[in-house]
């Protein structure tokens, strides 16, 4: 089976997935919350409240999530986006001519940046050479792109990508899009990460960058020249994304029709308090994100995957899933979803205090002096956990999981950080052990950026464990190549076997997307691809 044919059968399942687990209408007014109910308005402002403020407008050195979202649905056009049932489709590229060593894309020639000129071919290699040079860090370079060797520029509307090598889901590499050449070109790549046209940045997407408020909003404005083929101008005139650093107050935003989206942090006590509420629609469907503790290999510690494996095990995930998610989450053995067709059911590490006691005595662990904390040559069984200060349910679970180590000796010190502040030290491995989400950045497996050895030696990457297993690599490589999806699948069991032995992370669940959504929009869409995947379609209903 070619690639293509791949990705269709996994495009098949994952829709299956999303018709049969997605949210329903509950409650609310006639037409339902968010629904498509009535003729289109243009105009109004639709607003969007969220927890943490953003991070920066730059594809190539942006790891948040709902940056990420903005980036991708808003305020730039990614080379390809993708349809309801998760099939690649044509975006900035109109049409491409794929084969196992190269694709070649036509671009459109009717997208330009919000400052009037055009989106080019040149602007696409500009911004995959940024992306694979290491100075960036950048996810493009690690999750998307580490499949492709080279871009070469055939006309100012057309450019080849050739590939490492034959493989699978070959197109999912494209979901990102360009930066404007001639605004960053005299950039450094190794200084793009602070250049100010991350917070003041100039897209080429359907809406366009207005103002930023640090910690208070952020608003775009639509775009009135965006391609009426892509969509044309949006109908609303503006989006504003308030930031609302407590998660109740967001909730009551929402009753009380102040926002009219809530969903990046939603906690499940909040989702059951908007069900069936008149007026008021809670969305809940599969995501591509799963939760987990992040432990630093890089320190003496954690260098042992015994003591990683005990730590594991002295952990009742199923106990945090049911009582802390309310049952809005599936346990994780791994980083492939039960969607995939790749994914190869196995047996999580049992939550046993006994057997993980075995095992950090096996490591050298014993409670010399009986204060109820194991030790080892003089040092306790001591470490901080930092988790994000404004997730409270990161936090409940952190109080949750500190009872449980401490009955197998282990004393866990709970250390909330702003956000901003906790990813810097997370990037720095500057940090113990710490409680983070992960969202997958395609539909297509590929651990590298969280796993692979060559990202463990790259300053700053998403492999922020400095985990680094050369079997785990050669493994993940094969599968990644191969265009036959059993032997894929096959590889694929071996390398999730063995990062369970290896437990450089410890898998919590795998979350099912809350949202939120109020009477005023309408015609809101949201799924796995993202919560505001046609927010350039919304419309306002009371303006």
């Amino acid at each position: 089976m070619n690639a293509r044919h791949a990705r269709t059968a996994l495009a098949a399942l994952l829709a299956a997935a999303l018709t049969a687990c997605g949210g329903g209408d509950r409650g609310g007014d006639a037409g339902g919350a968010g629904k498509d109910d009535g003729t289109p308005q243009r105009g109004g402002t639709g607003v969007v409240a969220v927890l943490t403020d953003f991070q920066a407008f730059n594809p190539v050195t942006n790891t948040a999530l709902t940056t990420d979202d903005v980036i991708k649905h808003m305020l730039f056009t990614p080379i390809i986006q993708y349809d309801e049932k998760l099939n690649p489709k044509p975006w900035l590229a109109e049409r491409w001519e794929l084969s196992d060593t190269a694709v070649v894309f036509f671009l459109r020639k009717d997208v330009k940046w919000h400052d009037g000129q055009p989106v080019t071919a040149e602007d696409v290699k500009f911004t995959f050479d940024l992306a694979k040079d290491s100075a960036t860090a950048s996810l493009i370079g690690s999750a998307y792109v580490n499949m492709i060797k080279s871009a070469t520029v055939v006309d100012p509307y057309t450019i080849r990508f050739g590939f490492v090598a034959p493989h699978a889901q070959a197109l999912d590499a494209f979901w990102w899009p360009p930066l404007p050449r001639h605004l960053l070109a005299n950039v450094a790549p190794g200084q793009l990460s602070t250049a100010p046209f991350n917070r003041n940045p100039v897209g080429s997407g359907p809406f366009k960058f207005a103002d930023w408020k640090p910690t208070q909003s952020v608003t775009f404005e639509a775009n009135p020249d965006f391609p009426e083929a892509l969509g044309g101008r949006p109908n609303l005139d503006r989006v504003v994304f308030r930031i609302v650093p407590e998660a109740t107050t967001m909730v009551t935003e929402l009753v009380n029709g102040t926002a009219d989206m809530i969903g990046y942090t939603l906690l499940p006590d909040q989702a059951k308090s908007i069900d069936g509420q008149r007026g008021l629609e809670l969305r809940h469907y599969p995501s591509r994100e799963f939760t987990f503790f992040a432990w630093n290999n890089t320190r003496p510690l954690f260098a042992d995957a015994r003591v990683r494996r005990a730590l594991t095990m002295g952990i009742d995930r199923q106990q945090i899933i049911t009582g802390l998610l309310q049952g809005y989450g599936q346990p994780a053995t791994g980083m492939i979803p039960a969607w995939s067709p790749m994914y190869t059911q196995m047996q999580p590490l049992p939550y046993d205090a006994n057997a993980a006691k075995q095992l950090l005595q096996q490591a050298g662990w014993t409670d010399t002096n009986r204060d109820g904390v194991l030790d080892k040559g003089g040092q306790p069984l001591r470490f901080s956990l930092t988790i994000n200060s404004a997730n409270r349910s990161h936090g409940d679970i952190a109080q949750v999981v500190q009872r449980q180590l401490k009955q197998i000796g282990v004393d866990l010190q709970i250390r909330p950080q702003e956000f901003q502040s906790m990813l810097q030290q997370y990037k720095g491995r500057e940090y113990d052990a710490v409680l983070a989400n992960w969202s997958l950045d395609t539909f297509k497996v590929d651990p590298s950026p969280l796993f692979s050895c060559a990202q463990a030696r790259v300053k700053g990457s998403a492999n922020r464990t400095g985990y680094c297993n050369p079997q785990g690599d050669e493994l993940a490589s094969r599968a990644m190549r191969s265009t036959d999806p059993a032997a894929a699948k096959q590889l694929w069991a071996q390398w999730s076997q063995l990062l369970q032995q290896d437990q450089p992370i410890t898998f919590l669940y795998w979350t099912e997307d809350l949202a939120g959504v109020g009477p005023r929009v309408r015609n809101v869409q949201t799924d796995a691809r993202s919560k505001i995947v046609n927010i350039a379609e919304w419309w306002h209903r009371g303006r």
